[in-house]
């Protein structure tokens, strides 16, 4: 339990942890089935048990109405002031972009007053390369005035601008000046924008179409057929999740760079990337490619990576979200809690589960939950050790094992009463299940039809030192004592066997 809440605020005493054994411990009929139980959530509760440690609860001190309400305007005005500020740094910003727009606007007028050599110094002077990196320059920032204004006053940008103009596309350019031959590119260029914009609003809403003519026959063959189609959904869903998986499994194998498919992948970037053979180079004398030897090389590799499943990913995220959505309407066995997104989530782990249960819902907040011990896979694996000893590292025979080497210390006459009278006393033999668990196992071990009997005293606990007690008063009880003289002539070491003893046997 130490490694299981290490940071537990209370301490657990032994006695604690063997009452926690007495009363919570059983002797697992099947082991491994006992484990499927754990890691299934239906099954995951029967199991579970919840131990309050005690705990003093923190005073929480009461606010009045007025109170309350005093504190309801204190953070409405700090939301008022918060919406100021971020208004006023809006208008700032603009004002800021104005100013630089009408700054780069003049700058640029000014190229017809002034020397071309004295322009171009000023426009260095200013950061710019060249004309062209001014015009961009204004562009920008003319472009992000407009979104500004328009964000203010509550314009939709998506909306579809007017087509450009294109009066001068039709014109030969014989017929045009400068001026006019510039601007008649200008018009191409924006007409052929706008096509495409065009041209992609077409495609979307066919696409459109297409998804919602889809959408109709898959409803048509719900309704004809739901258990069918209810199948084949979680098929096509457990498809795509397979895919997550394994690109996730492959994504954690290239970012190793010790893994197999980490070396082939950054062997063929290398060889891209080199512009002869390597071998060829080697047999010249040449330097060997060394591409891959710096952190710099696998950072590259590693955005290339990522780049190549970015796409593939949110395909398949958006198909899983697509069929999650229809089994949660049309599927009653499938839960909000069956999807992907809450069994990926770490609160539905396994770990997490064994440490904070599935009910209550864990609250970091809540002090009595901080104070609180799930016991669950131990009431099982504590009691396994009887039989398993190698689960917590100890290279032992069983309780089983050892039965079996004890009755073959009996003659073959003897050894069929002696696995007709296994009995068992202490207090571990009260666990639940031992007997059962006991008899079925020792069984196992014998030829088909053996008679095996195992009892359990009516008063495990107590009926060692009862008997003990009963010897210590008899009158044969001094002839088994070890005298002072036998002692020091012995040694500590010395014992005298009785009738109630366990002999050795060899």
């Amino acid at each position: 339990m130490q490694l299981k809440y290490p940071t537990f605020p209370a301490k657990m005493t032994s006695v604690q942890a063997q009452q926690l054994v007495h009363d919570h411990a059983y002797i697992a009929q099947d082991y491994q089935q006992t484990l499927r139980d754990i890691e299934n959530r239906d099954t995951f509760a029967d199991i579970d048990r919840l131990i309050q440690f005690p705990f003093t609860a923190p005073v929480i001190e009461e606010k009045s109405e007025e109170e309350l309400a005093r504190q309801a305007a204190k953070k409405e005005e700090n939301s008022r002031r918060l919406r100021e500020a971020a208004a006023k740094s809006r208008l700032e910003k603009l004002v800021a972009r104005e100013q630089e727009y009408e700054a780069f606007t003049n700058l640029k007028n000014a190229k017809a007053s002034t020397k071309k050599a004295d322009w171009m110094a000023q426009l260095k002077q200013t950061g710019f390369k060249d004309e062209n990196d001014l015009d961009e320059t204004i562009k920008q920032v003319e472009s992000a005035i407009q979104r500004a204004r328009n964000k203010e006053l509550g314009i939709d940008e998506t909306e579809e601008k007017e087509p450009p103009a294109t009066h001068l596309l039709d014109i030969p350019d014989d017929e045009l000046d400068e001026p006019e031959k510039k601007e008649k590119r200008k018009q191409r260029l924006l007409k052929a924008s706008y096509d495409a914009r065009m041209r992609a609003k077409v495609a979307k809403e066919e696409a459109k179409a297409q998804e919602a003519e889809n959408a109709r026959l898959e409803e048509e063959r719900r309704k004809e057929n739901p258990e069918q189609w209810v199948q084949e959904t979680q098929e096509k869903r457990q498809e795509v999740i397979d895919r997550i998986k394994k690109r996730k499994r492959l994504a954690a194998d290239l970012s190793d760079r010790r893994s197999r498919a980490s070396q082939l992948r950054m062997k063929s970037i290398a060889n891209l990337a080199s512009e002869t053979n390597g071998s060829k180079r080697r047999r010249k004398g040449q330097e060997e490619d060394t591409f891959g030897a710096d952190d710099e090389d696998w950072m590259i590799y590693r955005e290339i990576s990522r780049d190549d499943d970015e796409d593939e990913e949110e395909e398949d995220l958006a198909l899983l979200n697509h069929y999650e959505s229809q089994l949660l309407q049309y599927d009653p066995n499938f839960l909000p809690e069956h999807s992907f997104e809450s069994s990926s989530s770490p609160i539905n782990t396994l770990l997490y589960q064994l440490a904070h249960g599935t009910y209550p819902p864990y609250d970091p907040a809540d002090i009595s939950q901080t104070y609180q011990l799930h016991v669950n896979i131990e009431r099982a694996r504590v009691s396994e050790v009887l039989f398993q000893p190698s689960i917590i590292g100890l290279d032992q025979a069983g309780i089983v094992e050892t039965v079996g080497d004890v009755v073959k210390t009996f003659d073959a006459s003897s050894r069929e009463r002696v696995r007709k009278n296994i009995f068992l006393t202490g207090g571990f033999t009260a666990l639940p299940g031992l007997p059962e668990r006991l008899l079925d196992n020792i069984r196992s071990i014998y030829p088909a039809g053996s008679k095996v009997q195992v009892r359990r005293a009516k008063d495990p606990l107590l009926d060692a030192w009862k008997g003990a007690a009963k010897f210590a008063l008899s009158s044969s009880f001094q002839q088994h004592c070890v005298s002072r003289k036998e002692y020091e002539e012995y040694g500590g070491e010395y014992i005298k066997e009785h009738g109630l003893g366990n002999v050795f046997r060899s």
